[in-house]
């Protein structure tokens, strides 16, 4: 399963980078516990094929499209040096209400 996390874990990077931002480290822990959380789900209802991955995929990218919707909202200026705008927290907690995301919540 650590091949699944770390998909998702590239999913999720990928859809922050593709929109200029990037996520703080106390934001990225919350979000790998919850794509963690979410191969456990996927993992017990023995839901790990090909087609339960994509799904698992797109889930994760309109949670951090709304985390995207959710900083620009916010007006996070991006971080001096880096040109990038750090997606925090806050940002994930507001997110997390669109769910239940299968297998997120």
């Amino acid at each position: 399963m650590e091949n699944l996390e770390t998909r998702l874990w590239a999913t999720a990077v990928g859809a922050a980078r593709n929109a200029g931002m990037s996520f703080t480290v106390p934001c990225s822990r919350n979000l790998r516990d919850l794509v963690r959380a979410g191969v456990a789900v996927m993992r017990r209802s023995a839901r790990t094929g090909e087609a339960d991955q994509e799904s698992a995929d797109k889930s994760l990218d309109r949670l951090v499209a709304e985390m995207v919707r959710v900083t620009r909202g916010l007006g996070e200026s991006p971080v001096a040096g880096s040109g990038k705008t750090n997606i925090r927290e806050t940002a994930l907690v507001h997110a997390k209400e669109i769910c239940p995301l299968w297998p997120f919540g």
